[in-house]
């Protein structure tokens, strides 16, 4: 009898100390009201004016698929999407390779304090404030900047060039920024999937007479997959989205329109321009096409899987 009113009294502490339901929803609708209100009712404001031709300062006229149709004829538009799969294939490409090589270097490192000094060494220009770097960089490429100043004291003059003006380099130079792409977020992604990977596998490998890079291909990178497709995601989605390095670099997209993206030409068009409208037609399409990615990638890992 002791033991079970005990028992019963513990119970009764723990839904003493445990707050009202009603409670726990009343403080969530602060947090729930504010997310709705600053994201999800500017998002559906925008989908309904992406059919609207709605000028700053004048009343918004319901225009049905008129924007979409100007942007499928808008060389201006479709220039930018091309300079948007070149920059991102690039883009995309190093910011999964670069990372994953840097986190099996860092893997491999049998001094636990050396890894965890490496880690802390990659995660450390995460601090720095993207808008820092980008004005870092456009320094670097300006015409008395230490890329010029370099290769006028190697005597490689023939190489200078207006890196963020000229049309032959401009979308490269932006590209490049970041360089040597080493980044922290997907360096700690890729190395907690191989932390992950339980030793007796890795010992299996071994034990089959798998060497370095066998290990990496046959039982490292199948074992992340996981890992992996989330940073595609995340790379893409900031690929589509982000604008804001040729923003800083370019100011419009410059010279002419070689570095304009679609994220760019939105954000034009909504506040330089004034065509709100036109802008969230950009948007939309933008959102469309990484709906369709997203969702097509996640129907192919659950075939794979």
């Amino acid at each position: 009898m002791s033991a079970n009113s005990n028992s019963k009294r513990r119970a009764g502490s723990r839904s003493a100390i445990r707050p009202p339901l009603w409670l726990i929803y009343l403080l969530l609708l602060g947090p729930v009201g504010l997310l709705v209100i600053f994201n999800y009712v500017p998002a559906l404001s925008a989908l309904f004016h992406a059919f609207t031709r709605w000028d700053v300062g004048e009343e918004h006229v319901w225009v049905g698929l008129a924007n979409f149709r100007e942007l499928s004829r808008d060389p201006v538009f479709l220039k930018s999407c091309l300079n948007l799969f070149k920059l991102g294939t690039f883009v995309f490409l190093v910011n999964i390779t670069v990372p994953f090589a840097v986190a099996e270097m860092i893997f491999h490192l049998r001094s636990e304090r050396w890894s965890y000094f490496c880690r802390v060494l990659v995660v450390l220009p995460m601090v720095v404030p993207g808008v820092v770097i980008f004005m870092i960089w456009r320094y670097i490429y300006s015409d008395a900047g230490m890329l010029t100043e370099f290769l006028h004291a190697v005597g490689l003059r023939d190489w200078i060039y207006p890196w963020l003006s000229h049309p032959r380099t401009a979308l490269w130079a932006v590209a490049f920024v970041g360089f040597p792409f080493a980044q922290g977020f997907p360096i700690l992604i890729y190395y907690a999937g191989l932390a992950n990977i339980p030793p007796s596998v890795l010992e299996a490998a071994e034990i089959d007479g798998c060497g370095a890079f066998a290990r990496i291909f046959r039982v490292h990178i199948p074992l992340i997959l996981s890992q992996v497709r989330l940073l595609v995601v995340v790379t893409v989605i900031g690929v589509v989205n982000g604008f804001q390095s040729i923003y800083i670099l370019t100011q419009d997209g410059g010279p002419g329109y070689e570095t304009m993206v679609p994220g760019l030409y939105m954000y034009l068009n909504g506040f330089n321009y004034q065509r709100m409208g036109y802008a969230c037609a950009v948007g939309l399409v933008m959102l469309f096409f990484l709906l369709v990615f997203t969702i097509s990638l996640n129907r192919l890992a659950r075939r794979q899987g």
